[in-house]
C-alpha cells in the first residue's frame, strides 16, 4: 500500500482529496495522510513511510508547498503541487526544485488521479532524485488547463536543445512562448533572434539567415553574417515558417541537419550552434499532406510541438459548482497593469463592463485584448472603465453570435430594480415605529430609542398616521 501525504490549510481541501484517492486510481492501493499545516507536514514527513506528497503552494503560513518540497526531495518523496493561481514563473519554480508536476485549482479529479499513479510508478522505478532546473521569471498569463499543458511543455524543455514548433492563430502569443522557452533554457544569456519569414521576399530573406558575400546581388556592397551567425549559442526564432518558398526550405532543412550556413553568393560553409524554434498560425501538417510545405523538414521542426490555445478556448469548469473559469479576467487585468505602470495613472475594469469583455470571442486572441485595453484606458470618460465604454465592434460580435448582452448595472441596482413595490423611506420609517409601538407601550421610552424628544416623536406619529399628536398615553 503506497502512503500519501496531503497538505492544505483548507480542511475540506483534505478531506475532498481524502475521499478522492481513497478510491484507489486504478485500482492502486493508497493510504491518504493528511495535514493542515506546514509543521505538522514536516513532522510527518520526518517520521518518513511516504513515497507521494500533494501539497498546496500557498498555506498561509511562514512555510509554503515549495518549502514542503525542498524537505521531501531528500527523502525521496515525489511531490505534486497545487495552486488556485496557477503561473508560469510558480511552474518553473517547482520544477526546478524536482517536482513531479502540478496542477491548478480547481482540478480535473480523473486527470489528478492519473497524475498521482504515474508519480507513484516513478517513484518505485527511481533511483535518485532529478537534479534541479534553472528558472527564468516570465510574464505569460493564465490558469486554464490549457496553458498549463504549455507551462509543462516548457518546463520540461528546460535543459534541452532539440528544435520546437509553436502552433496556434495569429496573436495568440507564439513569440512570447518562443522567448519564455529561451530565457528558461542554458541559453538564456546568449542571443534571442526572431524573424518574420513572411515578412520578406526569398532573397531577403536568404540573405537576413545565412548572410551574404560581396557582390552576390545588387546593393551587397560588403559581406554581411546572417542572423543564424548572430544568434550562435543562442535561440533563432521563425514566425511564420509556413509562408517559405519550397527552395527556401531545402536549405533550412540543410541549415538544420548540417549545423551549418553558407552566405549567399558564397562557398565556405560557417559552422553555428543555433537552438531553432518556429512558429505558424497555418497548420503545416495539412500543408504537407496538400504539398505545399516540406515533409522533412516538418518533421526536423517539430521534433516538440506546442500548441497555443485561442483565447476563446482558455477556460475550465468546476466540477464542484459547475462555474466556468476563464483567463479572460486574468489576461484584461495583466495588460490594465501594464498600461496603469506606463501611463503613471490607475485605471479598474467595472465588474459589469468585465462582464460583456468575457462574453466577447477575442479573435484577434491575446493581441487584440492588449489593443482594446490600451483603447479603453486612452478614450474612457474617467479612471473606471464602464460598460459604456466598450468599443461598438464587440457590441457587434456578441449581437451577432445572439449573445445575451450581460447588464450594465450593478447588483445591488438589479435587486432594487426587481422589485416592484419598493417600499418609500416614510414607508420604511412608519413599519419601524409600529414594530416599537408593539413591543413598547410607553411613548417616553419610543423617543429615547428614535433619539428624539417627546414633542418630535408627537409630532412624527401625527404626520405618520399613528396618532393625533397629543401626549397623551404617555
Amino acid at each position: 500500500m503506497a502512503r500519501v501525504l496531503v497538505v492544505d490549510d483548507s480542511q475540506e481541501t483534505c478531506d475532498l482529496l481524502e475521499l478522492l484517492l481513497g478510491q484507489g486510481p486504478d485500482g492502486m492501493d493508497l493510504e491518504v495522510v493528511k495535514a493542515t499545516g506546514p509543521q505538522e507536514a514536516i513532522e510527518l514527513l520526518n517520521k518518513g513511510g511516504f513515497e507521494l506528497m500533494l501539497s498546496d503552494i500557498n498555506l498561509e503560513a511562514d512555510q509554503d508547498g515549495l518549502d514542503l518540497l525542498r524537505i521531501a526531495k531528500p527523502l525521496g518523496v515525489e511531490t505534486i503541487l497545487l495552486t488556485g493561481f496557477g503561473t508560469l514563473e510558480k511552474a518553473l519554480e517547482a520544477v526546478r526544485e524536482g517536482a513531479f508536476d502540478f496542477l491548478s485549482k480547481p482540478w480535473n479529479n480523473e486527470e489528478l488521479k492519473a497524475l498521482v499513479k504515474r508519480a507513484i510508478v516513478r517513484r518505485h522505478s527511481r533511483k535518485s532524485p532529478e537534479s534541479g532546473r534553472r528558472a527564468q521569471r516570465s510574464v505569460m498569463v493564465g490558469s486554464s488547463p490549457r496553458m498549463m499543458d504549455v507551462y509543462r511543455t516548457i518546463a520540461s524543455l528546460q535543459n534541452s536543445r532539440t528544435t520546437v514548433l509553436i502552433s496556434g492563430e495569429s496573436g495568440t502569443g507564439k513569440e512570447l512562448v518562443a522567448r519564455t522557452i529561451h530565457q528558461s533554457s542554458d541559453r538564456k544569456d546568449k542571443p534571442f533572434v526572431a524573424i518574420n519569414c513572411g515578412a520578406l521576399t526569398e532573397t531577403l530573406l536568404e540573405s537576413e539567415l545565412f548572410g551574404h558575400v560581396k557582390g552576390s546581388f545588387t546593393g551587397a556592397i560588403s559581406d554581411k553574417k546572417g542572423l543564424f551567425e548572430e544568434a550562435s549559442d543562442g535561440t533563432i526564432f521563425l514566425d511564420e515558417v509556413g509562408e517559405t518558398s519550397p527552395s527556401f526550405q531545402v536549405r533550412l532543412l540543410r541549415v538544420l541537419q548540417e549545423q551549418e550556413v553558407r552566405r549567399v553568393g558564397g562557398n565556405k560553409t560557417v559552422k553555428v550552434d543555433v537552438r531553432v524554434i518556429a512558429a505558424s498560425n497555418r497548420e503545416l501538417a495539412q500543408m504537407v499532406k496538400a504539398g505545399t510545405f516540406r515533409e522533412d523538414l516538418f518533421y526536423r521542426l517539430s521534433v516538440v510541438e506546442i500548441l497555443v490555445p485561442a483565447v476563446r478556448d482558455r477556460w475550465s469548469k468546476d466540477e464542484n459548482t459547475g462555474k466556468v473559469i476563464s483567463d479572460v479576467p486574468l489576461l484584461l487585468n495583466h495588460f490594465l497593469e501594464e498600461t496603469c505602470q506606463k501611463d503613471g495613472r490607475t485605471y479598474i475594469i467595472r465588474p459589469e463592463a468585465m462582464r460583456v469583455l468575457e462574453r466577447y470571442n477575442w479573435p484577434g486572441n491575446v493581441r487584440e485584448m492588449g489593443n482594446v485595453i490600451e483603447h479603453l484606458t486612452q478614450l474612457s470618460r474617467g479612471r473606471e472603465i464602464t460598460a459604456e465604454d466598450i468599443p461598438e465592434k464587440i457590441r457587434e460580435d456578441l449581437r451577432i453570435r445572439n449573445v445575451e448582452l450581460p447588464s450594465t448595472q450593478s447588483p445591488l441596482m438589479e435587486l432594487i430594480e426587481g422589485w416592484d413595490h419598493l417600499p418609500t423611506l416614510e414607508e420604511l420609517e412608519r413599519r419601524y415605529i409600529q414594530v416599537l409601538l408593539k413591543h413598547e407601550h410607553r411613548k417616553s421610552r419610543v423617543a429615547e430609542i428614535l433619539g428624539k424628544d417627546r414633542t418630535t416623536l408627537y409630532r412624527k406619529l401625527k404626520d405618520l398616521g399613528l396618532a393625533d399628536g397629543t401626549e397623551e398615553g404617555v
